[in-house]
C-alpha cells in the first residue's frame, strides 16, 4: 500500500531514500551515516521515506525521524524476492517525490538501471568507490564488477557523492553525473565536551575489527607500534572498544578489550589519546571524525584520516612517528594531551556536525527539485 510521507504539504520537498541495509543511529558505520544523513535532510526541511530490507536490522530509530517501509529481500534462501525492484521503481515512478536518493552502490540494483528514465533526480550515495581497493588485494574479478556498476552509476545517476576528497579522486573518468563529497560528521549530543584534565596514560581505540582494513591496521599497531610504545611508557593501557578483536591479544601487556560499549564517550572519557590505525583502507571511516570529536588528541594513519584532511589529527603511516608522538603524550606531563585535546575537540564541534557535512546533499535537493516554486 503506496503511503504519503509525512507533512508532505509543509515540506520542502519529498525525498524517497532506497537502501539494502537499514538506517540506524545505534548500528554500524553506514547505517549510523545514512541514519544521520536523513535527520539533516528532515531538520533541513524535507520529508523523508525510507525503503528497505526487512530483516534483523532494527529501524526503531528511523521511526522516529522519517517513515518506513520495510520489503522481503528473498522468495527462498539467497533467490531475490522479485516484488523488492518493483516496489522500488513503482514509488519512484509515482510523483509523490521530488528526488531519489541511493544509499550504497549495492542498493543501486533495486532500480534495475532506471536512472534518467525515472523522470526525477536521482543521487547515489556511493560512499566508498570499491573498484580500487579491491584491485589493490588482487581481486579482479570483483573489482570488474564494482567498475562496471560504477561506470553505470555515473552514467545514468544524476549525481554521486562520496565521503572524501580521496574518494572522489577514485571514481572512474567519464559519466555525466555530478560529483558531491559529503563527508562524515558526528552528533554533538553523543559527545559531552571531556573533563579537563588529561586521564591516566591509556590509548583509545573502537570500531569494527573485524572489518579487513581496521584488521590490518590493529595487526600493525599491535606488532610495530604497542611494543614500543609500553617499553617507553610501562605503565601505558591500551584499550579497545568494539567487535572482532583477535582472541590471541589477550596475551598482550597492558591491552584491554572492551566489546561493544554503550556509549564511546565512556571508553574515550578515560583514554589520554585516540588512535585510528586504518591500514589498505577503503573509503573513510566514520569513527575517525568521532574520534576527533572526543576531546583527545588523535594520531591516525593516512587511509584513517582520509575524510577529513584540514583536521588538527597528527596523521602519519610511518611507525617510528606513531610510537615517537604516543610516548611523548602518554608520559607524565598531561599538559601537551590536554591542550591538543581543547583544539581538536572545537575544531570537530565546528566542522563535523552532520548538519554542515550533509549540507552538499541538501543544496543538490535544493537545486534539483521537481517541485514547482512561485
Amino acid at each position: 500500500m503506496d503511503t504519503d510521507p509525512p507533512d508532505a504539504a509543509r515540506a520542502r520537498g519529498s525525498v524517497l531514500w532506497l537502501s539494502n541495509e537499514t538506517p540506524d543511529r545505534d548500528g554500524q558505520g553506514g547505517q549510523r551515516r545514512q541514519y544521520f544523513q536523513i535527520r539533516a535532510l528532515v531538520r533541513a526541511g524535507w520529508s523523508v521515506h525510507v525503503m528497505t530490507l526487512a530483516g534483523d536490522q532494527d529501524d526503531t530509530t528511523l521511526r522516529e525521524i522519517a517513515t518506513v517501509e520495510r520489503f522481503a529481500p528473498f522468495l527462498h534462501k539467497r533467490l531475490p524476492h522479485p516484488t523488492r525492484y518493483f516496489l522500488a521503481r513503482r514509488r519512484a515512478r509515482s510523483g509523490r517525490y521530488d528526488q531519489v536518493i541511493v544509499a550504497h552502490l549495492e542498493s543501486w540494483a533495486l532500480l534495475r538501471g532506471a536512472g534518467r528514465r525515472l523522470g526525477v533526480p536521482v543521487l547515489v550515495d556511493v560512499h566508498n568507490v570499491m573498484s580500487p581497493w579491491l584491485s589493490r588485494y588482487g581481486r579482479t574479478r570483483e573489482a570488474a564488477t564494482f567498475r562496471q556498476i560504477e561506470d553505470r552509476v555515473l552514467r545514468d545517476a544524476s549525481a554521486v557523492s562520496v565521503c572524501s576528497p580521496a574518494e572522489l579522486d577514485r571514481l572512474p573518468d567519464g559519466g555525466t553525473a555530478q560529483r558531491i563529497v559529503a563527508p562524515h560528521g558526528i552528533d554533538e549530543s553523543e559527545w559531552p565536551r571531556p573533563p579537563a584534565a588529561a586521564p591516566p596514560p591509556v590509548v583509545g581505540m573502537f570500531g569494527n575489527w573485524s572489518w579487513t582494513p581496521n584488521t590490518a591496521g590493529i595487526a600493525w599497531f599491535a606488532k610495530d607500534v604497542w611494543p614500543r610504545v609500553r617499553e617507553a611508557v610501562p605503565d601505558a593501557e591500551w584499550h579497545v572498544a568494539g567487535n572482532g578483536t583477535p582472541a590471541r591479544f589477550a596475551e598482550i601487556e597492558g591491552f584491554r578489550a572492551l566489546g561493544r560499549v554503550p556509549a564511546l564517550s565512556d571508553l574515550t572519557a578515560v583514554s589520554r589519546v585516540v588512535g585510528v590505525p586504518v591500514r589498505a583502507g577503503v573509503g573513510a571511516p566514520v569513527k575517525f571524525g568521532e574520534a576527533l570529536a572526543t576531546g583527545r588528541p588523535v594520531i591516525a594513519t593516512t587511509d584513517g584520516a582520509s575524510a577529513h584532511p584540514g583536521s588538527p589529527a597528527r596523521v602519519t603511516n610511518d611507525t617510528d612517528e606513531w610510537v615517537a608522538w604516543l610516548v611523548e603524550r602518554l608520559g607524565p606531563d598531561p599538559a601537551l594531551a590536554d591542550d591538543e585535546g581543547r583544539r581538536t575537540y572545537r575544531w570537530a564541534m565546528d566542522e563535523l556536525p552532520w548538519e554542515r557535512t550533509t549540507a552538499p546533499i541538501v543544496a543538490w535537493l535544493s537545486e534539483n527539485s521537481t517541485r514547482s516554486r512561485p
